[in-house]
C-alpha cells in the first residue's frame, strides 16, 4: 500500500508539471492521434487489396489494430521513460539519485516522466474497436465479455512492461546511449497481424522469444472472431504476462546489482 500510494503521487506530481504547458500537450496529443489515423488508413490500404488476409476481414482486423493501440498507449504515458534508461540513467550516472531513494528503482524512472499525451492514443484505440465491433457479426458485448476484455488488455499492457524492462535492463551489461528498446520496439508491429502470414521462425519469435503476439493479435482474436468462441492461445495472454514479468524482473534486479555508477 505505502509504494501503491508513493506511486500515486509521484504520478500526480509528473501531471501536473506537464499540465503547465498545456499547449504544448494539446500538439503532442494530436501528434499521436495523428499517427493512430495513419496506422488506420493503412490498413484500409492494406485490405482493399487484400479483403480477407488469412481469413481475417477489415473489420476485425480494425478491432486487433484498436486492441493493439491501448495497451501500447498506456505504456507510452507510464513507462516510455524506460528509452532513456542507458543514456541518461546509466551512462551518465543518474541512476545514483534514483538508488539513493527508498522506492523501486523501476517505478522511480518511469514517473519521472510521464507522456499524458499518449492516453490520446489510448481514445482512440477504444473508439476503432467500438466501431470494429459494431461492424463485426456476432459481437458479444455482454458484461462478462467487456469484463474479460479489460483483463486481457491489462495483460497484455503487462507483457509490454516486460518486454521492454528486459531490454531496457541490458543496458546494465551493454552501455549503449541507443540501447535495445527502440530496436525492439519495431517488432511491435508484427504482433497486430495473423501468424499464420509469417514464418514458422519469424511466429516463434513472436510468441515464445517476445510475446508481441500476445499483445494484440492473440488476446483481440478471441473477440474479432466470435464464430471461434473463447477459445484459442488469447487465454494464455494473462499467464504469459506473469512469466514475463517475473523474467523481467529478475533480469532488471540483477542489472542494478551490477551498476557501479557512471565514474569518471
Amino acid at each position: 500500500m505505502r509504494v501503491a500510494r508513493l506511486a500515486w503521487l509521484l504520478f500526480l506530481t509528473t501531471l501536473k508539471r506537464r499540465l503547465a504547458y498545456r499547449g504544448d500537450l494539446l500538439l503532442q496529443g494530436l501528434d499521436e492521434l495523428c499517427r493512430g489515423f495513419v496506422a488506420f488508413a493503412m490498413l484500409k490500404v492494406y485490405t482493399s487489396k487484400a479483403p480477407a488476409l488469412a481469413g481475417w476481414t477489415e473489420p476485425q482486423l480494425l478491432f486487433v489494430l484498436g486492441f493493439a493501440m491501448v495497451p501500447i498507449g498506456l505504456f507510452h504515458c507510464l513507462c516510455g521513460n524506460l528509452y532513456q534508461l542507458s543514456n541518461t540513467y546509466i551512462i551518465q550516472g543518474n541512476l545514483d539519485r534514483v538508488l539513493l531513494r527508498p522506492y523501486p528503482t523501476f517505478l522511480q524512472i518511469c514517473f519521472d516522466r510521464i507522456a499524458i499525451e499518449d492516453l490520446s492514443g489510448v481514445v482512440l484505440g477504444i473508439a476503432l474497436m467500438a466501431y470494429a465491433a459494431a461492424r463485426i457479426p456476432g459481437f458479444d458485448a455482454s458484461l462478462p465479455h467487456l469484463a474479460l476484455l479489460l483483463v486481457l488488455l491489462a495483460s497484455a499492457f503487462a507483457v509490454i512492461v516486460a518486454v521492454f524492462m528486459a531490454f531496457a535492463a541490458t543496458g546494465f551489461w551493454f552501455e549503449d546511449r541507443v540501447g535495445m528498446v527502440p530496436p525492439v520496439y519495431n517488432l511491435m508491429e508484427f504482433g497486430r497481424w495473423p501468424p499464420s502470414i509469417y514464418h514458422a521462425k519469424l511466429r516463434w519469435l513472436l510468441t515464445v522469444l517476445i510475446p508481441f503476439s500476445f499483445t494484440a493479435f492473440y488476446p483481440a482474436s478471441l473477440f474479432a472472431d466470435p464464430a471461434a468462441g473463447l477459445l484459442g492461445p488469447g487465454l494464455l495472454t494473462p499467464v504469459v504476462a506473469v512469466l514475463a514479468l517475473t523474467v523481467s524482473t529478475a533480469l532488471w534486479r540483477t542489472g542494478i546489482k551490477r551498476y557501479g555508477s557512471a565514474g569518471s
